[in-house]
């Protein structure tokens, strides 16, 4: 079926197995290896999962690179309980907007845009999170795929000048650190402490 039906992916199926990556199958003498692994990869074969219902302030993203979070191994290693499974995680996005929903007004098809864990305008879901039935009932999963559908409030536009690879990170520690400090104000003159 391909984009805009299905995503792929990247993805856990059990958290007592989470080094072990889902793929899709080639063929029937496909040999379940290191080597194997890396040529899927390289040839871009992936699991295909559904993303949400398409909405007004949703915008499509073909993901360019993805960084890696100790989050993301927390997630699919039980590190903070059970998760629901199969699930793609990946939460330091970044990739080119390929559709926007006719209400977006903060990005355009064709900008660089990055997105880092939460995707939906509730405050509630990040991957691993399921949509409620209007949307579709699916799992929320993350950037380890081929592409991500994100609400613009939580799109960022990624200027010119920074590196694909160097903007990933800044979707997950660098919001997170860097949304305090604007709202408390902080600024020249002020000392302020930052743990983690």
């Amino acid at each position: 079926m391909g984009y805009p039906d299905t995503f792929e992916g990247f993805m856990v199926r059990d958290q007592e197995k989470w080094t072990e990556f889902q793929k899709q199958e080639v063929n029937k003498n496909t040999i379940d290896d290191a080597f194997t692994n890396a040529m899927m990869l390289i040839l871009g074969f992936f699991p295909k999962f559904p993303p949400k219902k398409f909405q007004d302030r949703d915008i499509d993203i073909k993901i360019i690179c993805c960084g890696v979070c100790g989050s993301d191994v927390h997630t699919i290693n039980k590190g903070w309980g059970p998760a629901p499974m199969p699930l793609c995680v990946g939460h330091e996005v970044i990739g080119t907007a390929v559709k926007v929903g006719e209400k977006v007004t903060t990005v355009k098809v064709g900008d660089r845009v990055g997105v880092g864990a939460q995707i939906w305008s509730c405050m509630e879901y990040t991957y691993g999170a399921p949509y409620p039935e209007e949307m579709g009932g699916v799992i929320a999963q993350g950037g380890y795929s081929s592409h991500i559908r994100a609400h613009e409030y939580f799109t960022f536009k990624i200027p010119d000048g920074i590196p694909s690879e160097e903007a990933a990170p800044m979707m997950c520690a660098g919001l997170t650190v860097y949304s305090p400090l604007l709202r408390a104000g902080v600024g020249p003159g002020k000392q302020v402490a930052i743990v983690g």
